[in-house]
């Protein structure tokens, strides 16, 4: 599982280095003042921009497990890290109750 967070965080930096690109290209297209050509390049030079650095094939996942089922954005966890720490209590104001 760790290496699937290595291939997140290059995702990641690879995504942050054309994200200002994209949006700007977004912005061109969407901007009804341009010349249609100027607007229909732009279109062009955004279909080029590959899928595999879109911000979908993003995946949120545990910083400790590389768990992406059971996330929580919170804590940046999974659920299943979250109660360990509970269970041990590691997390602040988090206790596991029991009955």
């Amino acid at each position: 599982m760790k290496f699937l967070l290595g291939r997140e965080r290059l995702r990641r930096e690879q995504f942050r280095k054309i994200e200002t690109q994209i949006i700007a290209l977004k912005f061109i297209i969407h901007n009804q003042n341009l010349s249609a050509t100027f607007r229909w390049e732009a279109f062009l030079k955004l279909s080029k921009i590959t899928k595999k650095n879109s911000r979908v094939s993003l995946k949120n996942r545990c910083s400790l497990t590389g768990r992406g089922r059971g996330f929580l954005r919170f804590f940046s966890l999974s659920r299943i890290a979250i109660r360990d720490f509970g269970r041990n209590n590691e997390l602040p104001f988090f206790t596991k109750d029991s009955w």
